[in-house]
């Protein structure tokens, strides 16, 4: 590298680095394509060679070129600077190039290596005297003596150090390859790349890449405006970054990543895992130990998790599976999918929908705005949602469901439901247990029940199938059709049609009766009853008429509107009310 000498000046002293960085470069253009005549060149080199006492260090302190550094098993120190100057006449050059000076100083701790360059203030912005320079440095040094070097605007190359190094570098790249030992490598406006360390690493960078691997002890790395990757780390990695996307591949032990406006990729953790980033993608695969994994703006992918998840994300997409405990999930604006995990599942999103499968420990689930469709849970469910629908399938435990503008599907849930919902339909089929509907502006179908059914529904009507138990509905402005029930009936009806088919009939020796009563107005009641049937009959309406295909033992004052007796055995209570419309009893229809 070789710069104008007034350039040089003026950056080294400028606050800004990248203030500094502009001027070098104003200065280059001056010095190489605003003269017309040739440059002349000068080159000399400085050697030395220093025997190193035990307990030294080598310490350099240099700018304005490059730096190598090579390791042997000897105790000297062997110094080669290369000196080169390029100014408009051979005198200048020479001149100029034989006052820098190669300073190499020896105390009780350290050998120090400094170069020395003319003031060149007097010549700055002379276009006609302007100068360019630089020295490089290739060291040789005893591979187990510390090493310190301060440098800036050359490159940086260290090499089987086994030893600590301390290593500040600016506009240029730092490379380090094949050491041991605990590390310190700082750098701006140059990347920097380690290769093979036995012992930590600290790594400080901006403005450029970072590039870490096969590190036997932890990593500690901070950067901004670049991309850092690093893989293979022996224990735990810390890495904060900023503008770059961040890439950590097989770290020993419990690692966390910091980032912004960059994506992030973890894999292969052996341990915990802890990932904040914002304005950029998360993705973790094969984390022995538990994740938590944040981001804004932007997704977050997962596989393979040991224990617990914990993850957080706004206006992105989340997916991911195989976690081998608990998983705590939040987020908005996007959709969540997980399947395959070992332990319970919490979810909560917003504007977006949450899919859901293979779960070993229960499930809590809510959103809005957006669908939730779960499967295959082992355990309890609960689900939340409002503006969407509500899809639940083969769940071994309970399910209690909230919802609203959206339908309700549940299938194969071993054991009672509970859900509460409006302006929805709700489906249900093969539920196991007890099931409690509330639901308004929507039909509720009901289909191989295992225990008893209650349904609250306005402006909606019913239609159930194959109840174990009893059935209590309260409902309006819509039908109710029920067949198969094998418990006692109480319907209440208001302005819609009561149709009642295939119930179970006690006889008179039963402990218990299956009782029937249905209640509506503005439109007809109708039931079919085995001929064998057994029922102490109370039936009335109003501007209707009550017919019955069954013989019915009239007692008391009967008409057309009213009727009271007993069918059979009347055992049981079957009592019929209605108004503005007619009541009908009539024969069980026989299987074909």
């Amino acid at each position: 590298m070789q710069v104008s000498a007034s350039t040089r000046r003026e950056t080294i002293r400028s606050v800004v680095p990248i203030v500094a960085l502009l001027l070098g470069l104003l200065g280059a253009t001056r010095a190489w394509a605003g003269s017309r005549e040739p440059q002349e060149e000068f080159a000399r080199t400085f050697e030395k060679t220093v025997a190193l006492a035990p307990g030294q260090q080598v310490r350099l302190d240099h700018r304005l070129g490059d730096v190598v550094i090579h390791t042997h098993a000897q105790r000297d120190v062997h110094i080669v600077a290369n000196i080169r100057v390029s100014a408009p006449s051979r005198d200048a050059a020479a001149n100029f190039g034989n006052q820098i000076a190669i300073q190499v100083e020896q105390t009780g701790s350290a050998l120090s290596v400094r170069t020395d360059y003319p003031d060149t203030h007097k010549d700055f912005f002379r276009g006609h005297e302007s100068i360019s320079f630089s020295v490089n440095y290739d060291i040789t040094m005893p591979e187990t003596a510390p090493l310190h070097i301060k440098n800036s605007f050359g490159n940086v190359s260290v090499v089987g150090l086994k030893a600590e190094a301390d290593i500040e570098n600016s506009h240029g790249l730092l490379t380090f390859r094949d050491g041991r030992g605990s590390q310190r490598l700082q750098n701006s406006f140059g990347g920097i790349e380690l290769t093979g360390n036995a012992g930590d690493v600290s790594v400080a960078n901006n403005n450029s890449f970072v590039r870490v691997a096969a590190v036997e002890g932890a990593l500690s790395l901070r950067n901004r405006f670049g991309e850092v990757t690093a893989s293979n780390i022996g224990k735990q990695a810390t890495i904060v970054n900023s503008n770059g996307n961040v890439e950590l591949k097989q770290a020993g032990g419990p690692s966390a990543v910091s980032n912004a406006f960059g994506a992030v990729n973890a894999s292969h953790i052996n341990g915990d895992l802890v990932v904040h980033n914002s304005n950029g993608a998360v993705e973790a695969r094969s984390i022995a130990g538990a994740a938590e994994l944040t981001t804004s703006f932007a997704p977050i992918s997962f596989s393979d998790i040991g224990t617990k998840l914990n993850c957080t994300a706004s206006n992105g997409n989340i997916s991911g599976n195989r976690v081998g405990g608990s998983a705590v999930v939040r987020n908005s604006f996007g959709a969540v999918n997980l399947s395959d995990a070992a332990g319970p599942v919490e979810i909560e999103n917003s504007n977006g929908k949450i899919f859901v499968r293979e779960i070993r420990g229960g499930a809590q689930l809510k959103t809005t705005f957006g669908e939730i469709d779960a499967s295959g849970i082992s355990g309890n469910v609960t689900a939340s949602n409002s503006n969407g629908a509500i899809k639940l399938a083969s769940v071994t435990g309970s399910a209690e469901v909230r919802g609203s503008f959206g339908g309700i599907e549940l299938r194969e849930i071993r054991r009672g439901v509970r859900i509460v919902t409006g302006n929805s339909n709700v489906t249900l089929a093969d539920i196991g247990g007890e099931t409690y509907v509330k639901t308004s502006f929507g039909l509720v179908r009901v289909d191989r029940i295992g225990g008893s059914l209650t349904v609250e529904n306005s402006n909606g009507g019913l239609t159930a199938s194959a109840v174990k138990g009893s059935v209590n509905a309260r409902v309006s402005f819509s039908s109710v059709n029920l067949n198969g029930v094998s418990g006692s009936i109480d319907v209440d009806n208001q302005n819609g049609a009561i149709e009642v088919s295939g119930v179970t009939v006690k006889t008179a020796g039963s402990s218990s009766c299956n009782n029937i009563t249905l209640r509506t107005s503005f439109a007809p009641i109708r039931i079919y009853l085995p001929e064998d049937a057994g029922y102490n009959v109370s039936a009335r309406t109003s501007f209707g008429q009550i017919s019955s295909e069954l013989p019915v033992t009239v007692s008391g004052v009967t008409g057309g509107d009213s009727l009271a007796g007993k069918m059979g055995s009347g055992a049981c209570e079957l009592r019929l009310t209605n108004s503005n419309a007619g009541i009908e009893i009539l024969k069980a229809r026989k299987n074909p």
